[in-house]
């Protein structure tokens, strides 16, 4: 209660999957959704929060998962390598916003005020999975369980997220990418 207190979430998942085997080490989805992003109640990156609850970054970058969208399209996503002690986790995230999504703190920042003036929107949510490593030598693997993880809910959280208003057809503003 107090962290989803500190989150001031509208809405959020918090699930835990393991495959059907019971074999491998399972995922946890966390999404955060935001009906109204305003000052104190909005998407945060977990890219500041981990530290707060103790994790250490070890390692961060972007990643590329193929093979997504419908068309076989590429989704990149952070991905971050996190320690506390001995426990190891690789963590992915990226922020759903209106339809885009971005892997860019400061973008997600300046399409909450765009779509604010130009289509009254600024709902937006955080997307985030993550597995534990049992050893620092299985992080492909843990690469390859949170990949087939993203392909397998990628298709469901369009019914979920935040998406495109169709009917709002203004040429977006020029951003650098990602």
């Amino acid at each position: 209660p107090v962290v989803l207190d500190t989150l001031k979430t509208d809405d959020y998942l918090m699930a835990d999957f393991r495959n059907a085997s019971q074999t491998m080490q399972g995922v946890n989805l966390w999404i955060a959704y935001y009906a109204n992003q305003r000052k104190g109640a909005s998407v945060h990156s977990p890219r500041s929060c981990l530290p707060g609850g103790g994790w250490e970054i070890q390692n961060f970058d972007q990643h590329t998962i193929t093979d997504v969208g419908p068309a076989g399209e590429a989704m990149t996503v952070n991905r971050a390598v996190i320690g506390k002690g001995n426990a190891v986790q690789l963590v992915y995230y990226w922020f759903v916003e209106r339809g885009r999504i971005q892997t860019n703190e400061y973008a997600v920042k300046w399409y909450i005020f765009w779509d604010a003036l130009t289509r009254n929107r600024t709902d937006g949510a955080l997307v985030r999975v993550t597995t534990f490593v049992p050893d620092r030598a299985l992080v492909p693997d843990a690469d390859a369980r949170l990949e087939g993880f993203v392909r397998t809910i990628h298709p469901q959280l369009a019914y979920y997220l935040p998406q495109w208003d169709a009917t709002l057809l203004e040429p977006e503003p020029a951003l650098a990418a990602n």
